[in-house]
């Protein structure tokens, strides 16, 4: 996190300099998108001594304590200030410190999935002030149990039977949807897509279309109407889009989460049967180190390319998780018959 101060007098402790932070801290893993702290210190030449307190409170973590709470940690003590707090929507929260834990308590329960930001002033023993916005999704109490079941890396060419990038999932215990998380990652990049707020049941499929055509009928279905989306590959089970970005062709590490940044809860790592080699570190080698911590994927040894489902990429045929197979790893999934593609069933 990058924290910018701004010198200013006591008459205008109000104006700040603004500072990013990069991402979620670990205990906002469920719930933050982004964060903005803004901060301000008192005037150095006023009448400060040499040893005068100029740093400004800095955030180091934030996320839920349920429905209603949310938490931010910061480096030292500090107290809020009076009124300052609200959230979008909402309207105006609660806040109480307690050394450099500050607790929100929100006017509403936050719905599984759905988009808030917080903001809020804060102020330290040396009246140093600092302020957060912080965009996080609703926390989800209960949330669904998924798992990938079939994944069509590529756009074919069949005018008969057309297909494009989908990934199909398989609900294994009943929840909500909201705020779980998808990544897909090339050898060169990752793309994400945030699952709205929507109830499941067990044995349900969600089909996630990841390279929608800008269709009308391309319609999330997050109601009761599943057969409200039309479009290519539309499904008689729940049919969402995802402009995120494609699924890679050939090599791609696909990543379902709880919530962005959380416990992983299901892997795909595919590669063409040609790649050679050792993953190394950065990239799909971290993504695949995790899900070898969580027993998601099996590695012969140090993680190598050789450790994915291997196969020679195709058009015609998705990939499928074999129910009998020995997972979990690459001896679980398997090839569709040639153009038997099945988003939204059973395979």
């Amino acid at each position: 996190m990058r924290i910018h101060p701004a010198p200013c007098s006591p008459e205008a402790q109000g104006r700040i300099a603004a500072g990013t932070a990069p991402g979620a801290a670990p205990l906002l893993a469920a719930a933050a998108l982004s964060i903005l702290l803004t901060s301000c210190v008192p005037d150095p030449a006023s009448s400060a001594p040499a040893a005068f307190d100029l740093k400004p409170p800095a955030l180091v973590e934030a996320g839920p304590e349920g429905a209603t709470s949310f938490v931010l940690r910061f480096d030292e003590e500090v107290k809020p200030v009076d009124g300052s707090f609200a959230v979008d929507p909402g309207g105006s929260a609660r806040a109480s410190a307690d050394g450099g834990d500050l607790r929100v308590e929100l006017p509403e329960r936050q719905v599984p999935g759905k988009r808030y930001s917080l903001v809020g002033d804060v102020r330290d023993g040396g009246g140093n002030a600092s302020r957060v916005i912080l965009a996080f999704s609703g926390y989800n109490d209960h949330p669904a149990g998924m798992r990938i079941s079939e994944v069509q890396t590529a756009k074919n060419s069949s005018t008969a039977r057309p297909h494009r990038d989908f990934v199909e999932f398989e609900v294994v215990s009943a929840g909500n949807l909201g705020g779980m998380e998808l990544s897909v990652s090339s050898t060169v990049k990752t793309l994400s897509w945030r699952f709205p707020g929507v109830e499941v049941a067990k044995g349900d499929f969600v089909v996630l279309h990841c390279a929608p055509e800008g269709m009308a009928a391309e319609i999330d279905e997050t109601g009761t109407d599943l057969l409200a989306s039309g479009g290519i590959d539309a499904s008689p089970s729940r049919d969402l889009w995802s402009k995120a970005g494609g699924i890679p062709d050939a090599t791609g590490l696909l990543v379902l989460r709880q919530s962005p940044g959380g416990k992983p809860l299901d892997v795909l790592f595919y590669c063409d049967g040609s790649k050679k080699g050792e993953l190394g570190e950065g990239g799909i080698g971290d993504l695949i180190g995790e899900a070898l911590d969580f027993d998601l994927w099996k590695a012969a040894g140090t993680p190598s390319w050789e450790d994915a489902f291997l196969w020679k990429p195709s058009v015609s045929r998705s990939i499928i998780r074999i129910p009998t197979g020995g997972g979990p790893g690459a001896t679980e999934w398997g090839l569709s018959a040639a153009s038997g593609q099945s988003p939204g069933l059973a395979n």
